[in-house]
């Protein structure tokens, strides 16, 4: 059934925004006429706006809330502010639509349950347990604090990853310009020559030729590439075959166990500071790991639990996470402080990644000077090649 956004007054004067389901305008301005509401402006709901909002914007929304419930204000006022404070245009209609399931009798997690792209598993347990404990205002502070030090993290990974990106891509932009149109400029000269020309002069004009003039057969297999790589990631196979690539890979594979150390410590460590049982948490915090072999593995150590057994021994069997987060669990369970040796291994971990990262792309940076000097140095002596033996010619 279609979906209308609806703007009305009341009998005070107040505005109100919602969404309404119905078969037509009418239906929606008699829907609501019967809340007691004039209805000032009736427009039809694009669903597709509600999955481009970003998932930084979910963050924001739980912040917000969270601050207009630590300040006494109840669910349904908090989201009328919003929706009227709120300019940006996705996050207003997100509002509203939680506004509405709200307004239908649905608790505050099942609302955002709705919306698995923005929330995840982990928040929406979260906020359930704050609901049914009467502690709301705790829940939604918690992930606040677990959503700010991810998307920190994330922030400073990105800003570091920025630079070599970038020399990556105007580098590459200048060697497709000179093979493009720089070089065939030099065909002319040399076919006026008339003689042999070296090896690496053919390869170089043969390079140019293909890119000058099949630029689109590349182009195809580039962007098909591209969307080969993106539909084998919907498929079981295929992206069980990319975590696999992703955890053999030297460099990356050691970054990667990192970060989802770091993420699951620290959402292990959220979820028991809300008083989850370690098995559920464990159940709920694999969630937070984008990939499916890890996944696998952490699903074998919750059943392990299940039956009985600690945390340390079945992470230590299941060898996905780094011997010193081994061996801190192990001492935070022996000594009964698990919950705050988790937060301090997501605290080592976020700080270890960054130095390998910075220690990475510290590297990359000359080395990318250094291979752009030596294609453009290999270029140029093809170029002069010719022209050198030309001059050795008898006259």
């Amino acid at each position: 059934m279609p979906a209308f956004i609806y703007k009305a007054a009341d009998k005070d004067g107040n505005i109100h925004e919602g969404i309404a389901q119905g078969e037509t305008e009418a239906s929606v301005v008699e829907y609501v006429r019967q809340k007691g509401l004039c209805p000032i402006k009736i427009t039809p709901k694009k669903d597709s706006v509600l999955f481009r909002l970003k998932r930084k914007e979910a963050g924001l929304i739980i912040q917000q809330l969270s601050s207009l419930i630590c300040a006494g204000i109840t669910i349904d006022k908090g989201l009328d502010i919003l929706v009227r404070v709120t300019e940006n245009k996705q996050r207003k209609e997100t509002l509203l639509q939680i506004k509405e399931d709200i307004q239908k009798g649905n608790s505050l997690s099942t609302a955002l349950s709705a919306y698995p792209h923005l929330f995840s598993n982990l928040e929406i347990v979260m906020i359930k347990i704050g609901e049914t404990s009467g502690s709301l205002n705790l829940a939604l502070e918690r992930i606040h604090e677990l959503f700010k030090k991810q998307e920190a993290l994330m922030s400073r990974i990105i800003s570091m990853l920025i630079y070599p990106f970038l020399m990556i891509g105007v580098g590459g932009l200048v060697v497709i310009t000179v093979f493009t149109l720089v070089i065939p400029r030099f065909v002319s000269i040399f076919q006026q020559m008339g003689e042999t020309l070296p090896v690496p002069t053919q390869i170089l004009l043969w390079i140019s030729h293909l890119m000058s003039s099949y630029w689109w057969l590349l182009a195809c297999l580039l962007i098909g590439g591209i969307m080969g790589y993106r539909l084998a990631l919907k498929t079981k196979t295929g992206a069980a075959i990319v975590d696999w690539c992703i955890l053999t890979i030297p460099w990356i594979k050691s970054l990667v166990k990192l970060l989802y150390a770091a993420r699951f410590s620290r959402s292990m460590a959220t979820l028991l500071d809300g008083g989850i049982p370690i098995v559920d948490a464990v159940r709920i915090a694999k969630d937070s790991i984008a990939n499916s072999i890890i996944i696998k593995r952490i699903i074998i150590v919750q059943n392990k639990i299940k039956e009985g057994s600690g945390i340390a021994a079945p992470l230590q069997e299941a060898r996905v996470f780094p011997e010193l987060m081994i061996q801190m669990v192990a001492c935070g369970e022996e000594m009964g402080n698990l919950k705050q040796m988790l937060t301090n291994i997501a605290d080592t971990y976020d700080i270890t990644l960054q130095n390998q990262i910075f220690r990475i792309v510290s590297f990359l940076e000359p080395a990318m000077i250094l291979i752009m000097g030596i294609i453009v140095a290999l270029i140029v002596s093809a170029i002069l090649l010719p022209i050198f033996d030309m001059s050795q010619l008898p006259i």
